[in-house]
C-alpha cells in the first residue's frame, strides 16, 4: 500500500512539471497584419486610360478585413441648378463641401455592418452613411446646405468611379506560409495626381485589432509632366500652343475630308 502511494506521488509529480513545462512555453503570436501595392507608382502617359492596382497582405486566420484606399480630404465647390418656373434648369449657385475625399474606395471580406457597429463604422469613416456625417455643406455664404445634396455629390462621385463600395470583395487565402488576402482595384483615370493611401484594417468580433498602411503615387511622366508644368508655370505660352494645335488639327481633319469627298 506504502508502495502504491509513492508511485502514485511521483506520478502526480511528473505531472506536475509536464504541465509546468507547457505553460512556461511561448504561445504562438497572432499573424501580424501586413499591407503592400502594386504598383507603387501609377505614371500618368498620353496614352494613361487608368490602371489595376493590386493590394495585398497577410493578417490572423480569424480576423475580418477592410481595405481602404482615399486621399487627403480637402473643399470641394460644386455648381448647383435648379427648376426656373418648373420648366428650365439654370444654374443657381455654389456649395462647399468641406473634409471631402477625392478618393474613397472601401472593400472588405463581409458586409460592413456585419464586421463593426455603426457607432465603429462612423468613428472610423466607412461607409456612405459615414461620410454623410462627416461632410459639411454649405452655400455660396457660409450658410449650411439641404442634407439632399449628398446624395447629388455621391451620385456624381460613383458616376466618376472615384467612390465605390464593395462588399466582400477582399479574397483571403490560408496556406503554409500563413494567412494571405488580396483585392484587386481598378484605379479611375478621373483621379488626379498625388499621393494616395492604402489602409487595411482588422476586426475581430466588432472591434478594431489592429491596422496597416502604405502608399502610392499618380505622377504625369514623360510629355505629359512637361505640358502639366507648362500649363501651371507659363498659362500663356501653353495656350497660345493649345490654339495652334487645335487650328493644324482643324486643317488637318478638313484637308482629309476634302479629299475624301472630291473622290467620289
Amino acid at each position: 500500500m506504502k508502495r502504491t502511494f509513492m508511485n502514485l506521488s511521483r506520478y502526480m509529480s511528473l505531472a506536475a512539471v509536464v504541465l509546468l513545462g507547457l505553460a512556461l512555453l511561448p504561445v504562438p503570436a497572432a499573424q501580424a497584419l501586413t499591407c503592400s501595392v502594386t504598383p507603387d507608382i501609377i505614371p500618368i502617359t498620353l496614352t494613361y486610360h487608368g490602371a489595376q492596382l493590386s493590394i495585398s497582405g497577410q493578417s490572423a486566420s480569424g480576423d475580418d478585413l477592410i481595405v481602404t484606399v482615399t486621399s487627403e480630404p480637402a473643399d470641394t465647390a460644386l455648381k448647383y441648378k435648379e427648376k426656373v418656373g418648373g420648366l428650365v434648369w439654370m444654374k443657381k449657385g455654389t456649395l462647399e463641401f468641406k473634409d471631402t475625399p477625392r478618393i474613397y474606395m472601401v472593400y472588405s471580406t463581409d458586409e460592413l455592418s456585419r464586421i463593426l457597429s455603426a457607432a465603429e463604422l462612423n468613428h472610423n469613416l466607412l461607409g456612405y452613411e459615414a461620410l454623410r456625417t462627416h461632410i459639411r455643406i454649405e452655400d455660396s455664404d457660409g450658410n449650411p446646405a439641404d442634407a439632399k445634396w449628398f446624395d447629388e455629390y455621391l451620385k456624381f462621385k460613383k458616376e466618376e468611379k472615384v467612390y465605390d463600395i464593395q462588399e466582400g470583395r477582399v479574397v483571403r487565402q490560408h496556406g503554409e506560409e500563413g494567412n494571405t488576402f488580396q483585392v484587386d482595384v481598378d484605379w479611375p483615370y478621373q483621379a488626379p495626381p498625388g499621393v494616395y493611401t492604402v489602409e487595411v484594417l482588422a476586426a475581430r468580433d466588432g472591434k478594431m485589432v489592429d491596422r496597416s498602411s502604405t502608399t502610392f503615387e499618380v505622377k504625369s511622366v514623360g510629355i505629359t509632366a512637361f505640358l502639366s508644368k507648362m500649363a501651371f508655370d507659363q498659362a500663356g505660352l501653353y495656350g497660345i500652343m493649345a490654339v495652334v494645335v487645335a487650328l493644324f488639327a482643324g486643317l488637318a481633319v478638313g484637308a482629309i475630308f476634302k479629299k475624301g469627298g472630291g473622290s467620289h
